[in-house]
């Protein structure tokens, strides 16, 4: 019997049909019931016996594809691949499949990320909620200047969903669509430049050894002591004891966080009231998550079986 490992922890939590399709191939299924993400010695004893993979972010580097000798496919639920060395996935035959960008459910937390910072709306929520009544001063969105750190399908949706705001739009990124900057008015700068002139700066990165720690002390200095950061990409992106020592100073307003180096997330950054956490849930919108798992199976069923 082919046996499958379905790594994410709440896969086919709203649809029961990505795995009914799984088990329509009589394939072997094995499931993550820790709650949390794998890590690299976990992934190697639960996945010894296993053909293929549906894989969330946990990692597949050479030493852990190197000790699971029965692996030929990993489908990944998601876009980004930098957590799957590819060099070593294609020495051994893997197939590395992903599925197509959860763009508009990310953008949109983005932007609830944006909103609830600049207008105090959990710290209203909280205060309220232990007894104070007391009325903090928030900002408009209106009119702010956008910074986008990598301007790929994410970063280009919340473009277009926060169009009709008045808003300034900055970008870095290594590929430059200058048709897509033109007809969105997005200007092109440097990473420093984007640092010192953004209202809101948004990371939209995959992880490499050039974004690892990108946004470190000295990249948060440049920042508006008015301006407020927010990850939604990779929590390695983010050095997160130079972001508390920069929020603990006032050197930024405050920050939204959907992802951490370590998840799930106990750190210090839950002591900051000027910070928005959630549990890494970009792409957790129903409508979303269902089309992408959907996907991961298909992709993972066709590598399998060669069809």
């Amino acid at each position: 019997m082919t046996e499958v490992y379905i790594a994410p922890t709440t896969f086919a939590e709203f649809n029961t049909e990505p795995i009914d399709m799984i088990k329509s191939k009589s394939f072997g299924i094995h499931r993550n019931e820790l709650g949390r993400k794998l890590n690299e010695e976990e992934i190697i004893d639960r996945m010894q016996k296993c053909e293929g993979v549906i894989a969330g972010t946990e990692n597949y580097c050479e030493s852990v594809l190197s000790a699971l000798p029965c692996l030929k496919v990993i489908s990944r639920l998601g876009v980004g691949l930098d957590n799957i060395d590819i060099i070593a996935s294609n020495k051994k035959n893997i197939k590395v499949l992903a599925t197509n960008s959860p763009a508009p459910a990310v953008a949109e937390l983005v932007l609830g990320l944006i909103l609830d910072l600049l207008r105090k709306i959990s710290l209203h929520n909280n205060q309220i909620r232990a007894g104070t009544w007391e009325k903090n001063m928030g900002s408009l969105l209106s009119g702010k200047t956008v910074g986008i750190i990598g301007l790929g399908t994410i970063g280009k949706k919340l473009v277009e969903i926060t169009k009709g705001l008045q808003l300034d739009y900055l970008a870095f990124d290594k590929f430059e669509d200058l048709r897509f900057a033109q007809k969105n008015n997005v200007e092109y700068c440097g990473f420093n430049e984007l640092l010192e002139r953004s209202d809101i700066v948004s990371i939209h990165l995959s992880l490499s050894d050039e974004t690892n720690e990108l946004l470190d002390s000295n990249a948060l200095e440049k920042m508006k002591s008015t301006a407020i950061l927010i990850n939604s990409s990779r929590g390695e992106c983010v050095n997160e004891a130079a972001l508390k020592k920069a929020l603990d100073e006032k050197r930024i307003a405050g920050a939204g966080l959907d992802v951490y180096l370590d998840e799930p997330y106990k750190g210090c950054l839950l002591e900051c009231d000027n910070v928005i956490t959630t549990p890494h849930i970009g792409s957790y919108a129903r409508e979303i998550r269902i089309k992408m798992e959907l996907e991961a199976v298909e992709n993972l069923i066709k590598g399998l079986t060669n069809e």
